[in-house]
């Protein structure tokens, strides 16, 4: 009799045990897994930034698929304003060592103010000793003719995208109360390493996005991030056709970019598998069409600088790669520093995944 009941008991845990896998299994089938993969300063961070603004995530978590308030929190916000602050006082850096390398001179009046920016970024803390004077130094370099010259050939040396905003914004970054608003924390840049994995729910799905660096030393943990991906999310930045990687200093951005977006979008881990491919930066692509010639650096281009003609084309250079023709690929141009055309964009994406769920389902 106590034996029976052992048994019985047993069983009835493990029937117990059968439920709730096949319970936390059906839950895992209705997550959509976004795998976010593009070269280093695509704008990949950009995107996770986005999504924490628009649905609210649990930014403590690094898994599971809970959900928060919309926007950003005072916590996100505090833990901002030393990389806001960096971006500045890293960007006058950069740019004062390249008017140096690149035969500019300051004008006058500007010797003492240069000086102190040089030894905040040669601190190696620039956010952390970003004072009022700091900030005003800034604003005066900010406004030289000659930097000014410079900027405009920042492809010729690592120049982060969002410089002339926070040089714009100096002086505001110091403000004692000073909490960076929406658009600093979207337009601030740090380099993403290791895997996040950022959760958040729309009134229909819940997602998992995850993002990994792009840089090359980060690649090879890509592989981990492979099993159950729903889609991937592979952004390829327009702008980058006159600049070359961080990494190397001599590989053109964009061909990087094609040779990586090939090889994931044929890896046949993902050969049925869905593509969102973003075409990024377009505000930026379509500013650097009026003074940069992109068969200067893509030679094999024969067109002129119109943005609908230079767009086709690289679109065509990137997405005729694909050698699965039965797999859905499809392609969006953004900036993702545009909250609004994002939210609308990521509207269409959950209706054309949700459609491809229940399709999958047997349901038309």
């Amino acid at each position: 009799m106590g034996a029976c009941l052992a048994v019985d008991e047993a069983t009835v845990k493990s029937r117990h045990i059968d439920r709730q896998n096949k319970k936390d299994y059906n839950a895992e089938r209705r997550v959509v897994k976004l795998l976010l993969l593009g070269t280093g300063g695509s704008g990949k961070s950009t995107i996770v930034k986005q999504m924490k603004i628009l649905h609210g995530t649990d930014s403590s978590s690094q898994s599971g698929t809970g959900a928060g308030t919309p926007g950003l929190t005072q916590a996100d916000r505090v833990a901002a304003v030393d990389t806001c602050r960096s971006n500045a006082v890293d960007s006058m850096g950069v740019l004062l060592s390249a008017c140096s390398r690149l035969g500019y001179s300051l004008g006058s009046g500007l010797e003492d103010a240069r000086v102190r920016v040089i030894k905040a970024t040669e601190s190696g803390c620039g956010g952390g000793v970003y004072t009022s004077q700091l900030a005003q130094d800034i604003a005066a370099l900010w406004g030289d003719v000659s930097l000014q010259k410079v900027v405009i050939r920042g492809n010729e040396f690592q120049l982060c995208d969002s410089a002339p905003y926070f040089l714009t914004h100096a002086t505001r970054l110091a403000t004692p109360d000073y909490l960076p608003t929406d658009e600093d924390i979207l337009r601030a840049r740090s380099m993403t390493s290791g895997i996040v994995v950022v959760p958040f729910q729309t009134k229909e799905l819940k997602f998992e996005l995850v993002d990994v660096g792009g840089q090359r030393s980060e690649r090879k943990k890509w592989i981990q991030c492979f099993d159950n991906v729903t889609s991937v999310l592979f952004i390829i930045s327009l702008s980058d056709y006159n600049q070359v990687l961080y990494e190397d200093n001599t590989t053109n951005r964009m061909r990087e970019s094609e040779k990586l977006f090939g090889e994931i979008l044929n890896c046949i881990f993902f050969k049925r598998t869905p593509f969102i491919v973003f075409f990024n930066k377009v505000d930026l692509f379509q500013q650097k069409l009026k003074y940069a010639k992109i068969d200067n650096y893509l030679p094999e281009y024969s067109g002129t600088q119109d943005y609908q003609e230079a767009l086709n084309f690289i679109k065509k250079k990137f997405l005729s790669k694909n050698k699965f023709p039965e797999r859905d690929v499809y392609s969006f141009e953004t900036t993702a520093t545009d909250t609004n055309l994002v939210k609308n964009i990521f509207g269409a994406i959950s209706e054309i995944l949700l459609n491809k769920m229940l399709s999958n389902a047997g349901f038309e």
